[in-house]
């Protein structure tokens, strides 16, 4: 081979990678930015429902200390939102929450609290049903954050 073959030879292999350079950049950085949009879309999508449930849950809950159940709507609004978390959600969050849905139906057919007797509870001991199921969804919020690349 003689130096010219040699010198076209680079000056070409020079301008291939030079325009595959830019393409192949921005196909990486349109992967992660689509990765990145997509991950925090997920994680939206369960804060607001891990928020929705959290509060039903919770209306519920106050409401089967006080009453009893006169509407099944509620009950069933709950196990919508179950539905709904078994989705997508880990089995700690899903377990979190079939538990809790079991605690309030066990409430609704328990013996109502007057508001003295609510109080007098809530001020010995810091009664807080939701508390496991927030705890596992913060915990798995974290993880599906650490766990994306960015």
């Amino acid at each position: 081979m003689d130096s010219t073959m040699t010198g076209i030879l680079a000056a070409l292999g020079g301008s291939v990678i030079g325009a595959t350079t830019p393409i192949l950049s921005n196909f990486v950085l349109q992967r992660s930015v689509t990765q990145r949009e997509l991950t925090n879309r997920e994680l939206a999508q369960r804060e607001e429902l891990y928020s929705e449930f959290i509060r039903q849950g919770t209306l519920c809950y106050a409401k089967a200390l006080s009453q009893n159940l006169q509407n099944v709507d509620e009950i069933v609004a709950m196990y919508a939102l179950v539905n709904r978390i078994r989705l997508f959600a880990s089995a700690e969050v899903l377990k979190a929450a079939e538990d809790f849905v079991k605690k309030l139906v066990q409430k609704f057919g328990e013996n109502n609290m007057t508001i003295d007797e609510m109080k007098m509870v809530a001020l010995e001991q810091h009664v807080d049903p939701l508390n496991d199921f927030a705890l596992k969804c913060r915990h798995e919020l974290r993880k599906v954050y650490a766990q994306t690349r960015w």
